[in-house]
């Protein structure tokens, strides 16, 4: 089944803000949004050097709050299944406009998801680990998962033929983003 197949939210396209410092490993900021069922969503794809997005998405009432991201919409499985739908097509639509995109997002666990020998079990990284093996495939894109960190890196594998330190680059760059994710967390 191909992702046009499957059901998902109609996006409106908000805006893109740009870095002020074209040299800065920051460069913009994608702004959409969608309506599921009644809720209205925000999602973002943060641009950073190396081509890579980092997706992160919430309840748009939700969107200014410091917790924006650790907030569960309690929806039921089949619309969030269509949300997780619309924000992967959101990606794939971001690299048809830029062919050498790679992608990002961190989940963090719920506060119920903590075990007794210190090992995290995250339900929510296991979600979005399905969705993106689904939907980005592994002849394009290289997957990493560190559920130690609630982290994945979907890398894409014609950046990483031009570019042969894009991993260690892209997670160097990152790597101040992931320590913000242990206490703030910085993604859905």
């Amino acid at each position: 089944m191909s992702l046009a197949e499957l059901p998902s939210y109609p996006v409106e396209f908000c805006e893109v803000l740009k870095s002020n410092d074209p040299d800065h490993y920051f460069k913009a900021v994608h702004v959409y949004k969608f309506n599921a069922d009644g809720i209205r969503y925000r999602a973002t794809f943060e641009e950073y050097r190396h081509h890579v997005y980092v997706l992160q998405f919430c309840l748009e009432e939700n969107s200014e709050t410091d917790d924006k991201f650790d907030r569960l919409a309690h929806v039921g499985p089949s619309v969030a299944r269509k949300v997780l739908v619309t924000c992967a097509s959101i990606g794939l639509s971001i690299h048809r406009e830029n062919p050498l995109a790679s992608f990002f997002f961190t989940a963090r666990p719920a506060a119920d998801e903590q075990s007794i020998a210190g090992r995290v079990r995250n339900k929510r990284l296991s979600v979005y680990r399905y969705f993106a093996g689904f939907f980005f495939d592994s002849e394009r894109f290289t997957h990493s998962c560190s559920v130690e960190q609630g982290s994945y890196l979907i890398l894409n594998r014609h950046y990483e033929q031009q570019e042969p330190d894009a991993r260690q680059k892209i997670t160097h760059l990152l790597d101040p983003q992931l320590k913000k994710t242990s206490g703030e967390n910085k993604s859905s």
